[in-house]
């Protein structure tokens, strides 16, 4: 937002009767202007708030592609927090005020000010669209469904970006080099993928390794024990300085047969919990042959299981026919091992039957997509009561 809009939003702020906005600056071009609420508002209300309050600023006629008003979040923008700094223009995202020109606040003044932040309650913006709350959203289930014990967190290297090249990583582990001289920026780029898809430095190397020496010998001039110095080196900079790979964004449709198959197929709670993060992993990681690895430390953050529930729970899924073990106890150095590799084996709806598939822009958790796919009356049916209760009735 620029300057001219954040005063006109403000003045709408103020003429409404809410006093309790807050506006910061984003560190690099605009500002944000946020609203704190005590209580629960139906988003279609707060869009609609959103809209009313641009249409009595009248400022959308200034907008160009380079200058509008955001609504945030959405489930492809999320907020941007202030008292932090923007990564690329390094600027404090301070706390500013109209009154004193927008003047960004120090970071000090910020924290102080960020301590006498007040919440709105949402009937005052319900008052002003002259609407009613929403019969749909109950806080108590709100509350608990984010101390759920079947919730399904996803793991940070699934967070998104828009300048992503996980996709060119995964081209080039799964194809080789394609030209001359790009061995060691290919070797950067597939040791910060290893490193992001969870793996340990160890097992990072014996990856590239192998990798390594599938290569075209066309491809590079440098002798393969140069070139396996080289990726040690690259391994251990990109560890010590936490280099860091963000992913493009992949498609996550989740089918109603591969939800069915995990429900059908798993008799008990933690293996349903499991082989759903296996399921939406793969999703995530798979190459072209369905193939992608997984580390038990990976499992555990997303399922909250632990190293010995996890590997008996792998076993069954594997006889259960969930999953296929694909290679497991590959020794790397020592006592150590490369993760297993897996494919999922669920049923899969066919590629133009969309009517029974759910689409993620995030990750979503296990209850709730049960909860999309059926309605209570079918879930009582297929679940054993206590599942029920666990995976679904929350509280």
């Amino acid at each position: 937002m620029s300057n001219y809009e954040i005063d006109s939003i403000a003045k709408i702020f103020d003429d409404l009767g809410i006093n309790d906005y807050y506006i910061s600056f984003s560190g690099n071009k605009g500002y944000h202007i946020d609203l704190f609420f005590d209580d629960l508002i139906a988003i279609e209300q707060a869009k609609k708030f959103f809209n009313h309050v641009l249409d009595e600023a009248d400022i959308r006629q200034y907008f160009d592609d380079g200058n509008k008003v955001e609504y945030r979040p959405t489930d492809k923008q999320g907020i941007k927090l202030p008292l932090g700094k923007h990564q690329k223009s390094k600027k404090y995202c301070g706390f500013c005020l109209v009154e004193n020109g927008l003047k960004v606040m120090t970071e000090k003044q910020s924290e102080k000010y960020l301590m006498s932040i007040k919440k709105v309650q949402s009937s005052v913006i319900l008052d002003i669209l002259n609407e009613r709350p929403k019969d749909n959203i109950d806080r108590d289930i709100f509350i608990k469904t984010e101390d759920a014990i079947a919730q399904h967190k996803p793991l940070p290297q699934y967070e998104q970006s828009e300048e992503s090249t996980a996709s060119i990583a995964i081209d080039y582990l799964q194809n080789g080099l394609k030209v001359k001289r790009s061995r060691n920026k290919v070797t950067v780029l597939l040791a910060s993928y290893l490193k992001y898809s969870g793996l340990e430095p160890e097992e990072c190397k014996q990856i590239l390794y192998d990798w390594m020496q599938k290569q075209d010998t066309n491809t590079y001039t440098t002798p393969l024990k140069d070139c396996f110095k080289d990726i040690d080196n690259v391994v251990r900079y990109t560890y010590q300085n936490d280099y860091q790979l963000s992913s493009i964004k992949r498609d996550l449709t989740v089918t109603f047969e591969e939800i069915d198959s995990i429900i059908q197929n798993c008799p008990e709670k933690n293996q349903k919990l499991l082989a759903y993060a296996l399921l939406i992993h793969s999703k995530r990681h798979s190459n072209e042959e369905g193939v992608f690895f997984m580390t038990f430390e990976q499992m555990h953050q997303a399922t909250g299981l632990y190293d010995q529930a996890l590997q008996r729970q792998i076993n069954k899924l594997a006889e259960l026919g969930v999953i296929e073990i694909v290679k497991r106890d590959q020794k790397v150095a020592g006592d150590k091992h490369k993760p297993n590799q897996y494919r999922m084996t669920l049923k899969m709806v066919s590629e133009n039957d969309s009517a029974n598939q759910m689409s993620m822009s995030e990750i979503i958790p296990f209850s709730s997509v049960l909860q999309y796919f059926y309605d209570d009356s079918q879930l009582k049916k297929v679940l054993p009561r206590r599942q029920f209760e666990q995976l679904v009735k929350v509280g």
